[in-house]
């Protein structure tokens, strides 16, 4: 599994479940909640960067 797929799913997850928790303890839902956006923005950029790829320029004369 790559690296941004992994880090997605386990953002999302904690995300969803910080969600959860803050309906009953607002101090541990919200710091999950925080960790997991923070995951899934971080999982953006690794996606993001390795779909992308450089292509040579060509000269025309």
């Amino acid at each position: 599994m790559k690296t941004g797929t992994f880090i997605f799913i386990t953002g999302l997850l904690l995300f969803m479940l910080g969600i959860y928790l803050s309906t009953y303890t607002t101090s541990l839902g919200v710091l999950l909640s925080v960790c997991g956006g923070m995951m899934l923005g971080v999982s953006s950029y690794f996606m993001g960067t390795h779909q992308v790829k450089s292509r040579k320029r060509m000269n025309k004369s």
